[in-house]
């Protein structure tokens, strides 16, 4: 990249409160194994309430890529319920005092209950006592549990994350995990003068169940029209991850653990689509493997078909059948992609998927379909960085993905170019030169 600017740099896919948490919790990116746990340094900020709570394991990092289990949190934690992250945030690793808060172990730590569930998974070992791993819909069986930030801490993640977007060049995000607390201070930034950033808001329910809270608060948000500050949709989740086989995909993984999750089945999907377009909201879905795209695009279409009328928005779309672009064409569809992900994801690619390899990363497919899309980072599961992305659509291509068409800088650019003017970003060579927002000068 030379001397280049970017009106409106934006980020299409962000967790912003997360990212701006990343600056007080506890990281675990860099472990190596699961014992690597034992030289981590904890501290008081670490805990919510008595939970100790950290993110960012990857076990298909690891020489033994099998999941952690409890044992050695049981061994460093004994008194405190723990529950860590996967980088990918679909899974948890917990010790047996979560496992008993949830009501899986009894007071004793023998099994008491492992609930049968559609859309998650208690991870079992051969004499089916539960390992410590929660994915996906299991997970959020802890995450109910873990106290919310109060509104100070909540508020200064939001403006450690206003300063991560700018610094790195971003002035425009999307934001797709906002709860009423995040929302209320979000305001008082707007308002304090500190919100250096145009956020398209979208309002999470990431347990179907809260889908009514989320819509009331989507409502009150669009009737408050706080400048900067769009409320635009509603973000659901259909499946999980590639990373710990949740991801719906169209044939079982190598691995044998089955075709992934579908969080959602057709009538329920469709229940909440039809809910978001009538109240006048996008709907987003977050949906990673091919088998969800195409499930998705169908139930859509039925829902077009006999008169309904909204805008769909696919979440990551980390792999693409053509038959499946094929009912996109000239559909209000709009994707949001994050090529960075293919950095993280291409070690493991083909071990897990095999055949359906050939389906990643299909920004070339979608140009070749005339679908809309944008390009974001996923933060803080990747980096906020326009030059990571360049870097993986640059490598992959090498690599046998179909190369994107024409400049990536245009999925980078707010697609509203009226929104907020006199805002830019320039670049040098990939590094930041400046950010001007509303005429002023950030960087």
């Amino acid at each position: 990249m030379s001397h280049t600017q970017i009106d409106n740099c934006y980020d299409s896919h962000v967790h912003w409160q997360a990212t701006g948490q990343n600056a007080t919790r506890l990281l675990l990116h860099h472990l190596q194994s699961a014992g690597g746990i034992r030289g981590c340094e904890i501290s008081q900020a670490h805990f919510l309430g008595d939970w100790l709570v950290g993110f960012g394991w990857d076990n298909n990092r690891w020489q033994d890529q099998t999941y952690p289990t409890k044992d050695v949190l049981d061994e460093l934690f004994p008194d405190h319920p723990v529950s860590f992250s996967r980088a990918d945030g679909h899974a948890a690793w917990v010790n047996s005092k979560a496992l008993k808060l949830i009501g899986v172990l009894d007071e004793q730590g023998q099994v008491k209950n492992i609930p049968e569930m559609s859309g998650g998974r208690i991870v079992v070992d051969e004499q089916g006592k539960p390992t410590g791993i929660l994915i996906d819909l299991a997970k959020s069986m802890v995450d109910q549990l873990i106290p919310e930030p109060d509104s100070n801490q909540v508020r200064s993640s939001l403006l450690q994350g206003v300063q991560t977007f700018n610094r790195a060049g971003f002035t425009h995000i999307r934001d797709v995990s906002c709860s009423e607390i995040q929302f209320d201070e979000t305001c008082h930034l707007f308002e304090a003068g500190l919100l250096t950033l145009a956020v398209e808001q979208y309002f999470s329910a990431d347990d179907p169940q809260d889908f009514d809270k989320a819509l009331h608060l989507a409502k009150r948000a669009r009737a408050e029209n706080v400048p900067l500050v769009r409320a635009v949709g509603l973000k659901i989740y259909y499946d999980g991850a590639l990373g710990s086989e949740g991801a719906l995909i169209s044939a079982d993984y190598p691995s044998g653990s089955g075709m992934g999750l579908e969080l959602l089945n057709r009538s329920e999907l469709q229940n909440l689509m039809k809910l978001t377009w009538e109240n006048k909201f996008d709907i987003a879905i977050h949906t990673i493997g091919d088998e969800a795209v195409h499930r998705v695009v169908v139930a859509a279409e039925e829902l077009w078909t006999q008169g309904y009328k909204g805008h769909l928005h696919l979440e990551h779309v980390e792999m693409l059948r053509p038959e499946t672009a094929k009912k996109m064409t000239g559909r209000p569809i709009t994707c949001h992609i994050q090529p960075c992900h293919w950095l993280s994801d291409r070690r493991w690619l083909g071990e897990k998927l095999g055949d359906l390899e050939r389906f990643v990363f299909p920004w070339r497919l979608l140009q070749e379909s005339e679908v809309a899309f944008d390009f974001g980072s996923d933060s803080p599961i990747e980096e906020a960085s326009l030059r990571t992305n360049l870097l993986a659509l640059d490598e992959s291509a090498v690599q046998g993905v179909p190369p994107l068409l024409g400049s990536a800088l245009d999925y980078h650019s707010h697609p509203d170019k009226a929104w907020v003017p006199n805002t830019f970003s320039q670049f040098k060579e990939g590094e930041l030169l400046s950010v001007v927002f509303k005429g002023t000068h950030l960087f």
